[in-house]
């Protein structure tokens, strides 16, 4: 277990591995990334995007923000909300999420989730590991 108090301060850097699969159309993305890890927050950047996530005992806020548009989810234990928001044409569009499987422990988080307006079944898994020395 990777802990603040271990170390002294507020923030510590993690490798974080994870991917995001598309369980309706097959299609995966995994990264491995170095990341900023806080007490409540995980902070890293994939593909130009940045992922920031707000952990709490029972929720998760997943914020992407990329270079055209801002993706923002909120899950609890049975129901989210998503907002995908296109940065060049001032357009949002508000999605219900039905969550099937919330798991958040100290180093890890998977959340299996359907977008409820297009049926469509996503995974995501992110792990916590090591410290990383400047």
């Amino acid at each position: 277990m990777i802990s603040n108090e271990m170390f002294g301060g507020d923030i510590i850097r993690v490798f974080v591995n994870g991917y995001l699969k598309n369980n309706t159309d097959g299609e995966n993305t995994i990264f491995k990334e170095k990341g900023i890890r806080t007490k409540d927050k995980l902070s890293f950047v994939f593909d130009d995007v940045k992922y920031s996530i707000k952990i709490n005992d029972n929720d998760i806020l997943l914020i992407r923000d990329g270079n055209d548009f801002i993706n923002s989810f909120s899950f609890s234990e049975k129901s989210g909300k998503s907002n995908y928001y296109l940065k060049e044409h001032g357009f949002s569009i508000d999605m219900d999420v039905n969550v099937d499987v919330l798991v958040i422990d100290d180093n890890k988080i998977f959340i299996k989730y359907v977008i409820a307006q297009t049926g469509c079944e996503y995974e995501l898994k992110i792990e916590m590991e090591g410290v990383l020395w400047v």
